[in-house]
Formats: structure tokens, C-alpha cells, sequence
């Protein structure tokens, strides 16, 4: 009675291992066809990559590469809509950023070529948004020749801008631009020179940094950014006079014509120091730095220092 239980599992066994040997071969096979055709991809053989990469995908495929790469063969062969068809694949199938923006951007192309300017311009926000950095591209690729035609490409421009540095778009980030600008600072009220100052704009708009030079031996610097889940800003300062010369300032805002912060330390008795530390926007040209501080928890005030930053000409 045994015998036939395993003759059976002998017959299941058998079908096993050719079930396994030929999805092995199948798998081999399709391998071999995907690398032939990034093969061919590289040489720029649209033509031929074209149906190796079909007839790999078989439209059930999730390979966000091989339909990106389809899609290009597609584009370069002129069949446009093909190749819109293939982008939106490769989206649906949630790529990575990189190949995400990789098919946007090629899709704006497209739509430019096709002169639907409000689809190019979709897609070159969205490629930018992923950190595709194509402002260059805008104005000189010829495939955007209509996007740059178009009535309103200042405005697509901006956008796009603003998708690649989206520090730009906040309208709180540049309440602090009125400190830009190279300086030079006087104590307040007299001709007495106490330093220099560059004042820039860096990491697109997300920041300002202060360089400061003083005319005595001393220098630092300043980092100032607004915070927008505290809805403040906050500066930090670090100066060339050791751990004793940085401090940190918090909460700060712009309003009634001034940005002001607020700051808390420890000197070096151990009494707690509070500050309130103000630029006061005066013109386009003059602007007063003014901070002062409390060590009886905030009842009087006595200023520590009193700048007026004129810009040079």
C-alpha cells in the first residue's frame, strides 16, 4: 500500500523540479532580453531596444526603469503619444524621486513639443519638485522652445523657481532681506567705525548668513532662518571669541518695522541674562542693531551694544 504513496510523491517530485528548471530558464531569459536591451538603450538604438524592452514589460511589469526607458526609445522615435503612455506607467507605479523626475521632465518635453504649454509646465514643476534642478534647461533646450514662446512663461518660470527653491515661496522667509547687502557699521549716533559686514542670502532663500568684521581683531558669524512649524525666526551667532562669545537668539519677528528676537545665558557670575536683541529697518540704506539685557528676570534694561549699518555705495 505504500508503493504508490511513493511512486506519486516521486511523480510530484519530478514535475516539481521541472516547474522550478523551467521558471529558472524563464527568468534566465527574460534577464538576458532586459540586458540586451539596456545594452542597446545605451547605444542609443532606439529602434531596436523598443521591442525587446515590450516585449519584456508585457504591460504587467512594475519595472519603473524599463518603462522609462521604453517611453525614451518611444520619444527619440517620435511617437509621442506611446511614450506619454509609457511615462504615465512608470508614475503609477510610485518610482523613486530620481525616476520620477526623470519621466516628468521628459513628459514636459513632450507636451512642449506639442505645444500644450499648461501640461509642460505641470510637469517641469513636478520634476523640480523632486529635486530635478532643470532652470537652466527652461532657457536653452530647444524642445522648450513653446514654453518660452508662451504668453506667461514668466510666470511658468516662477513656479518652477519656486518648486526647486520652495524657501522663495514662503513670504515669512524674506521679512529679514532688509539686512542684505554689504556694510558699514558705525556706533550709533557718531562717525566712530566699529566694523564691516557682508549680509547674504544663501541655501535658496532658506537662509541668511552675516560675516562680521570687526575693525579691532575680532570677527564672526550669523545664521539666521525662519522656522516655519515655530512660525518664528532664530539667529545664531558664533564669534572668534571662544565658547563665551556665541549665543543663540529665539522668536524672532518683523513688525512695526523691526525684526526682534529674544535671549537667555548664564555669565560668567551664574546670574541669568535675558536680551532683546532688534534691527530696526530705517531705510534701504541704514539699518540699527540694537540689543540690550536683564539680569533681574526682566524688570530694567541696560544695552550692551548700539550699531547703525549704513550701505556701501
Amino acid at each position: 500500500m505504500k508503493k504508490p504513496h511513493r511512486f506519486s510523491a516521486l511523480i510530484f517530485l519530478c514535475f516539481l523540479l521541472l516547474f522550478i528548471c523551467s521558471n529558472s530558464n524563464a527568468q534566465n531569459k527574460a534577464a538576458g532580453m532586459l540586458q540586451t536591451a539596456d545594452s542597446l538603450f545605451a547605444l542609443k538604438n532606439w529602434k531596436a531596444a523598443k521591442p525587446l524592452y515590450e516585449s519584456y514589460l508585457k504591460d504587467t511589469s512594475a519595472n519603473c526603469i524599463g518603462w522609462n526607458r521604453l517611453g525614451y526609445c518611444n520619444q527619440n522615435l517620435g511617437l509621442y503619444n506611446e511614450a506619454l503612455k509609457n511615462y504615465q506607467t512608470v508614475l503609477a507605479n510610485k518610482p523613486s524621486p530620481p525616476v520620477r523626475g526623470s519621466a516628468s521632465i521628459r513628459m514636459a518635453r513632450i507636451y512642449s513639443l506639442q505645444n500644450k504649454t499648461a501640461d509642460a509646465a505641470d510637469r517641469l514643476v513636478q520634476a523640480a519638485a523632486t529635486g530635478y534642478n532643470l532652470l537652466p534647461d527652461i532657457d536653452t533646450v530647444a524642445d522648450f522652445k513653446n514654453v518660452r514662446l508662451a504668453a506667461n512663461y514668466n510666470d511658468i518660470k516662477k513656479r518652477v523657481y519656486e518648486a526647486v527653491y520652495p524657501c522663495t515661496a514662503e513670504p515669512r522667509t524674506h521679512d529679514f532681506d532688509f539686512w542684505i547687502g554689504e556694510w558699514t557699521v558705525y556706533k550709533t549716533g557718531t562717525n566712530y567705525q566699529v566694523g564691516y559686514s557682508s549680509v547674504q542670502s544663501i541655501a535658496g532663500s532658506c537662509a541668511i548668513l552675516e560675516n562680521w568684521t570687526s575693525t579691532g581683531s575680532n570677527s564672526g558669524k550669523s545664521f539666521n532662518y525662519y522656522d516655519p512649524t515655530a512660525g518664528k525666526w532664530e539667529q545664531d551667532w558664533l564669534g572668534s571669541g571662544g565658547p563665551a562669545d556665541r549665543q543663540r537668539f529665539y522668536n524672532g519677528e518683523y513688525k512695526n518695522g523691526a525684526m526682534s528676537f529674544t535671549s537667555e545665558s548664564t555669565n560668567p557670575k551664574g546670574d541669568k541674562v535675558k536680551g532683546n536683541f532688534r534691527f530696526y529697518n530705517i531705510d534701504k540704506d541704514t539699518v540699527r542693531q540694537y540689543f540690550e539685557t536683564s539680569t533681574d528676570d526682566g524688570k530694567t534694561f541696560t544695552p550692551s551694544y548700539d550699531f547703525t549699518y549704513i550701505r556701501k555705495k
